[in-house]
């Protein structure tokens, strides 16, 4: 029976989106009759860490990590650190060099055990590239760009591509920026685009029990589900919400991250009423959760949509929503977007500006209708975690899939 090791940081129960599309991977690999041994950090904070263990040929391994888990940047580079340490004891006492390695960039220097596997077993890894270190930590503002350790970590990421067997990235744009950056490892850069992480059925929010508990079915409904991190401009959005104060539309958050106490400070001072912000839901729950709306919102600070995919579009696309993008003029958002009519591009920094687009929209019911058609059509054509895994598989064991294998996405 053929077999794959997936390290990374996050998994199930972690309720972000890498751990989420890490799971997702594990189970379908499980379902097509591999052996999946993965190797994760053990979040302190979380919970029902046994309720995919005892999974048929998904094998768990966790790190030894004391650091309670948060937002702050020393407690992710503490826990990451933990991780690393035991992930290499790992994959030299543990991993075969002939069974495949796929490495998630997370941490985003979690590339170092690829190159350590191949230097002490000989083993080939594949690097998945989530985002483009270290010119993310730059744009958050955690690194200077002439920095010592800017350099450093630009020097791994680049030997971990080199040796990698494959790089994946996940749009055109990051394999674009990839390349210009390490013109010498072109051929070594693939792309596969996530997917959305539930088959969310069509659902109208009138009907919607999520809707109806925040009584959101009668009110025009924003919503920005997903992590709320440094590379996103939440900002632009919290100031559209304010301007938009006196109006029947409402925002809704749904997520958690380090700009989760910039949403709290603005209701507060500026007594948003028409803001309501709600912690992760379960996964269970994201079916309603992200059809309780009638516009989504996917959002991206200037500089980030070269090095950075927000996985949270794949899921907007699948509640059948149409979407506003707040991102860089001709970004990759922007384009797919406009090219397939299921949603509207506005640039960051102009609050005004996405006030009267979110407005205009609330008095266009069936335009908005028409985009979260559009939007779906999307989805079942190009972002079904099927058409992901037949992409993985034949990356991983390099084979031609072209036969069409039904897999259920029930938990």
């Amino acid at each position: 029976m053929q077999q794959i090791t997936i390290l990374t940081q996050y998994f199930h129960p972690h309720h972000g989106a890498t751990s989420q599309l890490m799971t997702d991977l594990a189970r379908g690999f499980s379902w097509l009759g591999y052996t999946v041994n993965i190797f994760t950090s053990n979040q302190s904070n979380q919970t029902n860490l046994n309720s995919l263990e005892s999974l048929n040929q998904i094998n768990i391994n966790r790190a030894f990590c004391p650091i309670k888990s948060s937002n702050s940047i020393l407690s992710k580079i503490s826990s990451s650190l933990f991780f690393l340490l035991d992930a290499f004891a790992y994959i030299i006492l543990h991993q075969p060099a002939k069974t495949p390695l796929l490495i998630a960039s997370n941490p985003p220097y979690a590339g170092i055990l690829g190159i350590l596997f191949k230097l002490f077993k000989g083993g080939e890894y594949y690097f998945l590239l989530q985002d483009i270190f270290p010119e993310s930590a730059v744009i958050s503002g955690i690194m200077q760009p002439n920095s010592i350790l800017f350099k450093i970590f630009n020097k791994l990421v680049y030997f971990t591509c080199k040796y990698a067997k494959k790089t994946i990235v996940l749009t055109s744009s990051m394999k674009e920026f990839l390349e210009t950056k390490y013109p010498d490892i072109k051929t070594k850069i693939i792309i596969i685009e996530n997917w959305a992480i539930e088959n969310t059925p069509k659902c109208k929010k009138q009907d919607n029990k999520f809707a109806e508990k925040y009584n959101l079915t009668e009110i025009f409904t924003v919503l920005y589900s997903g992590n709320l991190g440094r590379l996103h401009d939440i900002e632009t959005i919290i100031e559209a919400a304010n301007i938009l104060k006196d109006t029947p539309i409402q925002f809704v958050f749904i997520g958690d991250g380090v700009k989760t106490k910039i949403i709290k400070q603005a209701i507060q001072i500026h007594h948003l009423k028409n803001i309501l912000l709600l912690p992760y839901q379960p996964r269970e729950l994201l079916p309603l959760s992200l059809t309780a709306c009638d516009l989504s919102l996917v959002s991206l600070i200037c500089g980030a949509e070269s090095i950075v995919a927000p996985s949270k579009l794949y899921g907007m696309l699948a509640a059948g929503r149409g979407i506003i993008a707040i991102s860089s003029p001709n970004s990759y958002i922007d384009q797919l977007l406009t090219n397939s009519g299921c949603g509207i591009n506005t640039p960051p920094n102009n609050p005004q500006h996405l006030a009267d687009l979110i407005s205009e929209l609330a008095s266009d019911i069936q335009k908005v209708k028409l985009m979260g058609e559009k939007a779906r059509q999307l989805y079942e054509s190009r972002y079904t975690f099927q058409r992901a895994l037949d992409e993985y598989k034949q990356i991983l064991f390099e084979e031609d899939i072209y036969q069409e294998i039904t897999i259920s996405n029930e938990n």
